[in-house]
């Protein structure tokens, strides 16, 4: 098979640019998470404080639904018991 006749010059050439734009997209990305950090990490102590720095709010961790607390209900009317037992259930009635 002719190669020549399989792919046209033009398609070619874009099949070159972007192989070389993808060569150099990771050239770019290994180097910007392969170079040395020249500035030392801030800590927290170390930053500016602005002048019109804004209160710390601080919000409670629970729930809006856990924070009622339960609510207790007194029951004057007592469930009536069953007579027969658990082991009676079942048994054939005489």
């Amino acid at each position: 098979m002719n190669l020549s006749a399989a792919i046209s010059p033009p398609q070619m050439i874009l099949s070159w640019v972007l192989l070389g734009v993808l060569c150099a997209w990771m050239v770019f990305c290994a180097f910007l998470a392969l170079r040395p950090q020249k500035a030392r990490k801030r800590e927290a102590a170390d930053a500016p404080i602005p002048s019109g720095a804004i209160p710390v709010i601080v919000v409670s961790s629970v729930p809006p639904w856990q924070a009622v607390p339960p609510v207790e209900v007194a029951h004057d009317d007592v469930l009536a018991v069953p007579s027969e037992s658990i082991s009676d259930v079942g048994s054939p009635v005489a």
